[in-house]
C-alpha cells in the first residue's frame, strides 16, 4: 500500500474515533453529577457522624416565651446646655475638652475682651468728667440762689417803699427786672445740674454695660456636668450664633424612644420598663415620666420619655432598645449556649440520632445571655448534646 493510501485511512480511524470519545466524556459527565459513582450519602442537614462517646443529652422541646415590641430610642440629658458666646470677640482660650468633667463656675473658656476693657476705662472718664459737671452746676445753683435771695429782698423793700410813694416808680421797675433775671438764672443753673446728672447717669450706664460686657468675656460652666462636645477652638470667633461647647448632667438621663399608637394603652406615666444598650451590653430599669400627646403621622409613633437612675457609663447619644412585653406568648424551641458549636458564622449542634453522633447545622437568635431561640434546623422531639466544650 502506497504511503498516501495510509496516511488516508488513518485520517479516516481519527475522524470516527474523536467523536465518539467526545460523546463518553459528555456521558461519563452527566452520570458522574447525577450520583451514579457515589459511595454513600449524607442525610440532608447532616455534616458528620462519628462514634458516640458518653455525652449528657437534652430533648429538645417547644417552650412558651412572652412576646416583647421592641423600639430604639436615643439617650438624652434632662439638663443639657449649649454653651454660647453672649458677645462677638476672638476666643483666647478654651480650658477643656470632650469628656472633662467641670463644675458650676468653672471657668470654660476666655474671649478677646482689649476692647470691652477700653471702653470700661473711657466710661471712667466721661464718668469723672460727668460728676465735675455736677460739681460745677451745684456752685452755679449755689450763686444763682444767693442772687435770687438779694434781687427778691430789693424788689420787695422797693415795692414797699413805692406804695407808700417813698421811692420812684422806675427804681421798683429796675428791682423787678433785676428779680426776674436773678429768677431766670436759678431755672438755667438748675437745668445745667440736671444735664450734668444725666451725663453722669449716662455714664454709669456705659460703664455697666462694658463691664457686664468684660464679664461675658469669660465664660463659666452653669451646671456641675460633663462636656459633650467641644466645637470651637483657640483662634477661633466667638459669636452668638455659634455653640462653641456643650455640657450635661450625667446624673440626670433619659431615654426618649418612638412607640407605635398601638401600644397606648400598654405604657403608662410611672410603670417601670427595661432596655438594652449595646453599646454597653447592659440592661436597665426606667421609670416612665413622660408621654408626648401627639401621634407622628409619618411614623404613626408617640414618644415616650423614660428617666434613667443609677446607670454608670451611659452617654448622651447611645442608644438603647426598649422591651415592652404584649399580652400574647409565642411557641419557641430554645437551646443553652452551651449545646451550640461556631465555625465563623456558621452554627452547629450534635445530634444523637439510633446512637449516632450527627453534627446538624442550625440558625439562631438570642433570648437572653445563656438561651438562644432555634431559627431553623431543629424540631421538637431530637436529641443533642447538652455542652458541646465537653466533648471528648
Amino acid at each position: 500500500m502506497s504511503e498516501t493510501s495510509k496516511t488516508q485511512a488513518n485520517s479516516s480511524k481519527s475522524a470516527i474515533i474523536g467523536p465518539i470519545l467526545g460523546i463518553a466524556a459528555l456521558l461519563f459527565i452527566m452520570l458522574f453529577q447525577g450520583g451514579a459513582f457515589a459511595t454513600g450519602q449524607i442525610e440532608p442537614g447532616l455534616t458528620g457522624e462519628k462514634a458516640l462517646p458518653p455525652q449528657e443529652t437534652i430533648t429538645v422541646s417547644e417552650t412558651s416565651v412572652p412576646v416583647f415590641y421592641q423600639s430604639i430610642g436615643t439617650v438624652r440629658s434632662r439638663d443639657e446646655v449649649e454653651i454660647v458666646p453672649r458677645i462677638i470677640a476672638r476666643i483666647l482660650e478654651v480650658n477643656v475638652r470632650s469628656g472633662d468633667s467641670v463644675k458650676k463656675g468653672e471657668v470654660l473658656a476666655k474671649l478677646d475682651a482689649k476692647d470691652l476693657s477700653a471702653v470700661v476705662s473711657q466710661g471712667q472718664q466721661q464718668l469723672q468728667a460727668a460728676s465735675a459737671g455736677i460739681s460745677a452746676a451745684d456752685e452755679q445753683v449755689k450763686s444763682a440762689k444767693a442772687a435770687l435771695d438779694l434781687a427778691t429782698k430789693e424788689m420787695n423793700r422797693t415795692r414797699a417803699l413805692f406804695e407808700k410813694n417813698a421811692a420812684a416808680k422806675r427804681d421798683y421797675d429796675m428791682a423787678l427786672a433785676n428779680y426776674k433775671q436773678a429768677e431766670a438764672g436759678m431755672q438755667q443753673a438748675i437745668q445745667q445740674k440736671r444735664a450734668a446728672s444725666a451725663n453722669y447717669s449716662a455714664a454709669e450706664q456705659s460703664i455697666k454695660q462694658a463691664e457686664a460686657g468684660l464679664g461675658y468675656a469669660t465664660i463659666l460652666s452653669p451646671i456641675d456636668g460633663i462636656v459633650a462636645e467641644r466645637m470651637a477652638d483657640p483662634g477661633d470667633l466667638g459669636n452668638p450664633a455659634s455653640m462653641i461647647m456643650r455640657v450635661f448632667d450625667p446624673k440626670s438621663l433619659m431615654l426618649e424612644v418612638p412607640v407605635r399608637e398601638s401600644l397606648v394603652s400598654e405604657i403608662t406615666i410611672g410603670s417601670i420598663v427595661n432596655y438594652d444598650v449595646p453599646a454597653l451590653n447592659k440592661s436597665y430599669e426606667g421609670t416612665v415620666k413622660e408621654i408626648v400627646p401627639a401621634v407622628d403621622p409619618r411614623t404613626r409613633t408617640f414618644l415616650v420619655k423614660i428617666c434613667i437612675d443609677n446607670s454608670p457609663g451611659l452617654m448622651p447619644g447611645m442608644f438603647g432598645t426598649l422591651k415592652v412585653p404584649l399580652k400574647t406568648d409565642k411557641k419557641v424551641i430554645r437551646i443553652p449556649e452551651s449545646a451550640i458549636q461556631r465555625t465563623g458564622q456558621l452554627e452547629s449542634v450534635f445530634e444523637i440520632d439510633n446512637g449516632r453522633e450527627l453534627k446538624r447545622q442550625i440558625r439562631t437568635i438570642p433570648i437572653d445571655n445563656n438561651t438562644r431561640e432555634i431559627i431553623s434546623g431543629l424540631r421538637a422531639g431530637q436529641i443533642i448534646i447538652k455542652n458541646v466544650n465537653n466533648k471528648n
